[in-house]
C-alpha cells in the first residue's frame, strides 16, 4: 500500500551533480487507509513482533498502548520528527524502489529519546557488480530553513567518513537477529571495500506549505560529487506525525491482541 502513497511531482533540475525529486501525496489512499499504512510502518521500525507478544503475555492487551508510548516511542516532537523521517525513508527505499535494506535501525534504540548513531538508513544492491550501497542524509522539517540542504551535505560528508562502522552495525545486527546471508554480503562489502559502489543520497520529509525550491538551487551549488535528492512533501507535517504515532500506539495494541490469541 505504501507505493501507492506518493507520486513525482514535476520539478526543475539544478543542473550539475544534483538530481532532485519531488514526491507528493498522489490521492490514491483515503486518510485512514494512509494512517492506518503508515502507523504499522511506525509500530514495527519500533518493535519486533515476538517482542510485543511477550509483552502482551505479561501486561494484557489494555495496558499495550501505553506500555508502548512510554518505553518505545518517543515523547518529544523534535526525536518524532526525526525518527518519522528516517522511517518514511527506510519504507520508501525498501518497498517502492526495491533496495534491501536490510535492518530497521530504530529497534536498537537503548531509549525511547536517544538517537541511535551511524547513518539515518543504509540501502543495497547486493546483485549488481559491485554492489552499490545508497546513503541516504534524512532531515525531517516543519518550518522553513533556507540553508538545510548545505547543513544536510555537510552531515552526509561526515557520515561517508564513518560508512565501515555503520555497515558493520547492521551486520552485527543481522548477524543477532537474521538473516544470516545478509550478514554475510554485509561481511563482503567490509572485506572488499574496494569492490562496491557508494551513492550519496539526500531526503528532505518536509512541510508543503513551507517548502521553496530555493533550497535545492543553493544544496546544487555545494554539491561536489553526484548526488541524489528526495523531498517528501507532506501538509500539515507536525500534527500529521502526531496522528500517525497516535494510530501506531493503537494498531500496535490491536496487533499484541492478535499475537496472543495466535498462540493460544
Amino acid at each position: 500500500m505504501f507505493d501507492r502513497w506518493l507520486h513525482s511531482e514535476q520539478v526543475q533540475q539544478p543542473g550539475g551533480d544534483l538530481s532532485y525529486e519531488a514526491l507528493v501525496d498522489s490521492g490514491r489512499l483515503s486518510e485512514n487507509e494512509l494512517l492506518d499504512c503508515l502507523g504499522r510502518e511506525v509500530a514495527r521500525n519500533y518493535i519486533r513482533p515476538d517482542e510485543l507478544a511477550l509483552v502482551f503475555d505479561d501486561l494484557g492487551a489494555p495496558e499495550v498502548a501505553t506500555y508502548v508510548r512510554t518505553n518505545k516511542f518517543p515523547a518529544t516532537t523534535r526525536v518524532r520528527h526525526g525518527d518519522f523521517g528516517e522511517i518514511v525513508t527506510g519504507a520508501l527505499y525498501r518497498r517502492v524502489r526495491r533496495w534491501c535494506v536490510p535492518i530497521l535501525k530504530l529497534r536498537w534504540k537503548q531509549t525511547a529519546g536517544q538517537a541511535v548513531q551511524g547513518t539515518d538508513v543504509l540501502a543495497f544492491r547486493f546483485r549488481e557488480d559491485p554492489p552499490v550501497i545508497a546513503v541516504p542524509e534524512v532531515k525531517t522539517r516543519a518550518t522553513r530553513k533556507k540553508a538545510l540542504g548545505q547543513e544536510a551535505y555537510a552531515s552526509l560528508e561526515k557520515v561517508m567518513d564513518r560508512l565501515d562502522e555503520s555497515i558493520h552495525f547492521a551486520m552485527a545486527r543481522c548477524s543477532e537477529a537474521g538473516p544470516q546471508f545478509l550478514a554475510g554480503h554485509l561481511a563482503g562489502l567490509l572485506r572488499r571495500p574496494g569492490h562496491r559502489v557508494v551513492e550519496r543520497h539526500m531526503v528532505f520529509v518536509h512541510d508543503t506549505k513551507t517548502w521553496k525550491d530555493d533550497v535545492v538551487t543553493l544544496l546544487a551549488g555545494v554539491v561536489q560529487q553526484r548526488t541524489e535528492l528526495t523531498v517528501v512533501k507532506i501538509p500539515g507535517l507536525q500534527d500529521f506525525v502526531a496522528r500517525v504515532y497516535k494510530v501506531a500506539e493503537t494498531g500496535s495494541s490491536l496487533a499484541g491482541k492478535n499475537s496472543k490469541e495466535a498462540g493460544r
